[in-house]
């Protein structure tokens, strides 16, 4: 392997693993012929980068404004990126194979979309408890490993705009739940295992592989203060195998595009709204300052009064007053219009 490649190898394996974000893409495959090894892993990088940018505007924007987005292919994307790893990387004399994953400026991203009238979403859902359910001509089948499951696992479940938490499938996981308590969407179990995974809401998703060239696809969502099903159906000359990665990513955008119905924000103008903040105690109130701060839709936040127990605040931020809330709440906020004004305070933890 040639030295400079190997260099570039260890600099990117040194980089620290990237935090969840829509900003950041995972697992991009590059495969790319160039007249020397050198040569292919820039063009990789480049082109690289550049699918992973376009995955971060889809993440950022509603299917139906798509055609919208600006061609990537005319920008300086090498300009966008923060940081990129390398990982299963491959060389030989004129061919380079890696995967990267991608983490890009947020406020230079954000930027191409300012002025496109476009909805924007750019904070997450609370991550949702993935259950995925096979049954073939060999039964059920959840805990262990499967193909249904290992094609979930190919996904960036962590930094889609709803992502996603896998189970251990463990002794414990066995112990709470059998696959058919899933499919039938039993509360209390569902409910242990959301505890077990600090998660609010489960998604079971069933796949039906008992035909050759059918899959069927049935998403149980299960949230705390909502339910839905999804179901799909794909056919074709493929082993399920193969419709499995087709299937995990059309239901990954379906999800993605509920979060974005609610959460995505049109307009950049600013609007002010005064809250009380309520606390018990110093850490909490700083809590409280420190999450409206981290949020993407607050612009400027400002003390108008204080006491030992409470706070009066001026908020300015973007979107309306229900994403606001939609946005805080992720961060383990609550806000409410009371008979006195609006109140804002932290969610009480789930108990375990």
């Amino acid at each position: 392997m040639n030295r400079l490649v190997v260099l570039f190898s260890l600099i990117c394996a040194a980089t620290p693993a990237l935090a969840a974000s829509v900003f950041n893409v995972e697992r991009v495959f590059v495969d790319t012929q160039a007249p020397s090894a050198i040569e292919a892993r820039e063009i990789a990088v480049r082109d690289g980068q550049r699918e992973a940018l376009t995955i971060v505007l889809q993440r950022l924007t509603p299917e139906i404004s798509w055609p919208q987005l600006p061609d990537t292919s005319a920008l300086a994307v090498e300009n966008l990126v923060e940081g990129f790893q390398v990982s299963k990387e491959k060389t030989a004399t004129n061919r380079y194979i890696a995967e990267l994953s991608v983490q890009f400026k947020a406020d230079e991203v954000l930027g191409l979309l300012r002025g496109q009238n476009i909805a924007v979403t750019t904070s997450q859902n609370r991550p949702a408890l993935l259950l995925a359910v096979l049954e073939d001509t060999q039964g059920l089948q959840l805990w262990g490993e499967h193909w249904w499951e290992a094609a979930w696992k190919q996904e960036d479940l962590e930094n889609n705009p709803a992502p996603l938490v896998t189970p251990l499938g463990d002794l414990d996981d066995t112990i709470i739940a059998t696959p058919e308590d899933i499919l039938i969407g039993s509360p209390e179990k569902l409910d242990q295992l959301n505890r077990r995974y600090g998660t609010q809401a489960s998604i079971v998703a069933h796949a039906l592989a008992d035909i050759d060239g059918q899959l069927g696809v049935t998403v149980y969502i299960f949230g705390a203060e909502e339910s839905d099903v999804i179901v799909r159906t794909y056919r074709g000359d493929l082993p399920h195998e193969e419709m499995a990665t087709r299937a995990t990513g059309e239901i990954l955008r379906l999800l993605s595009e509920r979060w974005k119905q609610s959460a995505g924000v049109v307009s950049d103008q600013i609007n002010e709204i005064r809250v009380r903040a309520n606390y018990g105690a110093l850490a909490t109130w700083t809590a409280i300052r420190k999450t409206l701060g981290a949020s993407d839709l607050v612009q400027e936040l400002s003390v108008i009064e204080m006491s030992v127990d409470y706070a009066y605040l001026d908020i300015a931020y973007i979107g309306s007053v229900s994403q606001l809330a939609a946005n805080l709440e992720q961060a383990g906020l609550q806000i409410n219009e009371t008979m006195n004004g609006w109140q804002i305070s932290k969610l009480m933890e789930p108990q375990s």
